[in-house]
């Protein structure tokens, strides 16, 4: 039985799904006046449906991402259509395979600090947060002194390299806690970590420190790639 949409732009009818596409067999029935609250004059509503609706979304983001791409591709209202790119960009970073290596998003060097009994220990200290990755968004800063992590404690001369492998043994979307000393303070930080770029590998190769896209970048890079494949499957299997 197809399940009728109400939108702003109109009645969206379900369909079978169609090969290429994302198809609109059993698409979510959205709560009602959430889409309308996207085109509100009241530009506070349209911030607090923008943010309702990506908390309904992240419950199902398979059919959620159905139903938004559906009102996203067919509303008439440009600030519904805005609003709901947004969260559908949102929701397809959410759900993306994120195959490779962990990514924290730091420059460091190798440090020491000095525990409550007074023993000199090792530690990585933060000499550069980059902006939108996994330590930014874990609100790390610079001169951050990192003393551990989930249930790894320096204990060597090579505190940075024991870091790094720990991250690079992390895939993207895994959550790690730091254990961080930030002046007096002790603080525990969790990191959801993102995917390592390629260009970090010309390093290695080069031995210069290559120009890195921003999060935000990489993340817009992939939005379009998979608009791309979604359109393409609607002109390949066009609707009635």
């Amino acid at each position: 039985m197809p399940i009728i949409i109400a939108a702003i732009t109109g009645q969206i009818l379900a369909e079978e799904g169609r090969p290429g596409s994302l198809g609109k067999n059993n698409l979510l029935e959205l709560p009602e006046g959430m889409i309308e609250a996207l085109g509100h004059e009241d530009f506070k509503v349209r911030h607090a449906g923008q943010r309702e609706l990506l908390a309904w979304g992240k419950k199902d983001l398979q059919g959620s991402i159905k139903a938004l791409y559906r009102i996203y591709r067919e509303a008439d209202n440009p600030e519904v259509r805005l609003r709901s790119r947004e969260v559908l960009k949102a929701l397809v970073i959410l759900k993306q395979p994120l195959p490779g290596q962990g990514y924290l998003g730091i420059q460091m060097e190798a440090s020491r600090w000095k525990d409550e009994e007074g023993v000199m220990r090792p530690a990585v200290l933060i000499t550069e947060v980059r902006k939108g990755t996994a330590a930014d968004l874990a609100q790390l800063k610079p001169d951050d002194l990192i003393t551990g992590l989930d249930e790894v404690r320096f204990d060597d001369l090579a505190p940075t390299s024991r870091l790094a492998d720990y991250i690079k043994s992390k895939g993207p979307g895994d959550k790690i806690t730091l254990k961080v000393k930030r002046g007096k303070e002790h603080l525990e930080l969790t990191a959801s970590l993102r995917r390592r770029p390629a260009a970090l590998d010309e390093i290695v190769q080069w031995g210069v420190l290559p120009v890195l896209p921003q999060e935000t970048e990489m993340d817009e890079d992939y939005f379009q790639e998979w608009l791309k494949k979604q359109k393409k499957g609607d002109r390949d299997f066009p609707q009635d």
